[in-house]
């Protein structure tokens, strides 16, 4: 399977690692390890850059489900693409399909749309 990973979800991810990361660092001085600081910079801090992470990380989860989303679309398209068109030799009626389940290609990546497993 090929990398999913665009350098825009790396980006979303990493920042959000980053603002966790600060984030942590306030809420360790407002424990009793850090110090019990209490001061309304720290308290505030603490708590909005907790919200920012969190939405970083739900933003970049978004970036990355769009990206595999389009990747799955092309793939869709290039096998479309693929197929012979249907000539004259060809019978009216298509052939009946086995039963048995698709196999997963290496290139082709799983996505969810709506709760639909494409």
């Amino acid at each position: 399977m090929g990398n999913g990973v665009t350098r825009a979800t790396m980006v979303w991810i990493a920042a959000a690692a980053v603002v966790g990361g600060v984030s942590g660092v306030l809420w360790v001085l407002r424990s009793e390890i850090g110090g019990a600081h209490t001061g309304t910079p720290v308290v505030v801090g603490s708590i909005v850059l907790t919200l920012l992470a969190a939405a970083l990380l739900y933003h970049g989860i978004m970036v990355a489900a769009r990206e595999q989303d389009r990747r799955s679309d092309l793939v869709a398209q290039r096998r479309r693409q693929e197929r012979p068109a249907p000539g004259p030799a060809s019978p009216k009626r298509p052939a009946p399909r086995s039963q048995t389940p698709p196999q997963a290609d290496d290139d082709e990546p799983l996505t969810f749309r709506r709760g639909k497993q494409i």
